[in-house]
């Protein structure tokens, strides 16, 4: 038996390269709307909270112009030693509510809705753009109808139940788009868009939606687990989430000190849930597990392999035993078991430093935005592409490939796995393109695609804070969240890693970064 699928003795999985693993049958009927709830699910209350007041002063509104030209100082962070492994228990599931979609609302000039209002009609079914607001005292999804000239209409907001931090949750995957079977966005798995599943940092839970042609209807709201979920994954019926555990909802703490993600509070960890297909919730018993054990870990993104036989956490700071200092990082790996629960973890150092987002080919390499020293290494980007071995262990295609930009963290893929780009939010935010190879080797093609000779920022339609990307299903059109302004851009794919400015959407109201915006909005996934 092929050891990839992680199960013990015989269990009729096919080898890689084969069709997606099967899994037990859920424990409920899933076919229609069940006449009441399922006998676990509980509701979930929304917590009290306050909001939180950032002072501004005059070193911190001059704290990225610094950055940029200075190296960052990043906080240190005691209980790096690795701890006993830890197993959780059951999260709770809340009820699949029966009332039709939300109206949309309109945003007052603070970004805190007001009322209802009219927007654009269009099929969310046919091709779509969703975003979230990360907003503290009320997360939204924002919903964009995707034209067939890849310009957008916005078709409603729609509250999550749930709450955000207000600040930027440095990861990546933070709403995923596609069916209970994969993912349609930002990872490319299947070609459906039925339901869309979001992350509530702030108040710790996933929210679904069913994705219909006219807006989008809650399905339910479910605890993640852990606290502070930043990134989701879907596959085979499963459902794994990212909870980084971060205290501090800082993200600048100083004119010369950012703050690392994933190093102030507990430990990060991933916890399993199964989901139907109308969208419900199930948490597995006994899924939760710890990513490398570090107490700077820098987790970013949680996703599966194409084939759902294993389950990827990207880690940018976690030192791995006898790694140079210099070599910062690791990607984790869990085998999936036949129960949803996972097995071996193995820590694999990467080729590079600063392991951030990733998304794989259809035959299931991976490719890893690198961040290099981020901020404190301006030019330092880098990119780099895995195989896995026969004992499912990260192998590196051909090394760390540098894009000359700063801070290098999102990853997309076209659908004919020629070409990679890659988005870095400093400097004049960049997104940078790579060939890439039959057998996965990247060629840096366009250090900035989207300027007309691939090569100057200063002639491009990118301002800094260019974060989560996701391509059309076609891979046409790329669009791209700007998390430091709330803006929306759209770009079309052109030829020879190049992009083409179409339009702009100014859908969030955000403070200024550096004056009181910390750049909230995460989560970016397009059909």
């Amino acid at each position: 038996m092929h050891k990839q699928c992680g199960h013990e003795g015989t269990c009729g999985c096919p080898a890689p390269g084969g069709q997606n693993q099967a899994f037990a049958p859920h424990p409920y009927p899933v076919q229609g709307t069940p006449p009441e709830p399922p006998a676990w699910a509980a509701p979930v209350r929304k917590p009290k909270r306050g909001r939180r007041v950032l002072v501004v002063t005059s070193a911190f509104a001059a704290a990225i112009a610094i950055a940029v030209a200075t190296a960052i100082v990043t906080t240190a962070v005691t209980g790096d030693a690795e701890p006993a492994p830890v197993l959780a228990g059951q999260a709770e599931q809340a009820p699949r509510p029966q009332e039709p979609a939300p109206q949309a609302e309109a945003p007052a000039a603070n970004g805190v809705n007001t009322g209802p209002r009219s927007l654009g009609e269009g099929n969310l079914r046919e091709g779509a753009v969703f975003l979230q607001s990360n907003d503290e005292t009320a997360n939204e999804v924002a919903a964009f109808a995707r034209k067939a000239d890849g310009t957008l209409r916005e078709v409603g907001r729609y509250p999550t139940g749930g709450v955000g931090t207000g600040s930027f949750e440095d990861s990546a995957g933070g709403i995923v788009l596609g069916t209970a079977s994969g993912e349609a966005a930002p990872i490319q798995n299947i070609d459906k868009a039925e339901l869309l599943f979001v992350t509530n940092a702030g108040s710790g839970t996933i929210s679904v939606f069913r994705v219909l042609e006219s807006g989008l209807e809650l399905v339910g709201q479910t605890p993640s687990g852990g606290k502070r979920p930043v990134s989701v994954t879907v596959n085979n019926g499963l459902l794994y989430v990212l909870n980084s555990g971060e205290e501090d909802r800082r993200l600048l703490l100083g004119p010369t000190t950012a703050l690392e993600n994933c190093s102030h509070g507990g430990i990060p960890t991933v916890t399993g849930f199964r989901v139907t297909p109308d969208g419900a919730l199930q948490p597995i018993e006994n899924s939760t597990r710890e990513l490398s054990g570090r107490g700077r870990s820098g987790c970013s993104q949680v996703s599966f392999t194409p084939d759902g036989h294993t389950l990827v956490v990207s880690e940018r700071i976690a030192s791995l035993p006898g790694a140079s200092k210099e070599n910062k990082g690791s990607l984790t790996t869990f085998d999936v078991h036949y129960d949803g629960t996972l097995g071996r973890k193995q820590l694999n150092d990467p080729s590079g430093t600063g392991p951030f987002g990733f998304n794989f080919t259809k035959d299931g390499k991976l490719i890893v935005s690198e961040q290099n020293g981020a901020l404190a290494n301006p030019g330092g980007g880098h990119a780099a592409a895995y195989q896995f071995d026969g004992d499912a262990k990260l192998k590196a295609i051909n090394g760390s490939v540098p894009n000359k930009q700063t801070d290098s963290c999102w990853v997309v893929v076209t659908d004919d796995q020629r070409t990679v780009f890659v988005s870095s939010p400093f400097d004049d935010g960049i997104v940078s393109s790579y060939s890439l190879g039959a057998d996965g080797a990247l060629t840096l093609l366009q250090p900035v695609a989207t300027a007309a000779d691939g090569k100057d920022s200063k002639n491009d339609n990118l301002p800094m804070g260019a974060t989560d990307m996701s391509l059309s299903r076609d891979s046409q059109f790329l669009y791209q969240l700007n998390s430091f302004t709330g803006s929306l851009y759209v770009f079309k794919v052109v030829g020879n890693g190049l992009l083409t400015f179409v339009e702009k959407h100014d859908v969030f109201q955000l403070p200024e970064f550096g004056k009181g915006g910390e750049a909230a909005p995460f989560g970016l996934a397009a059909y």
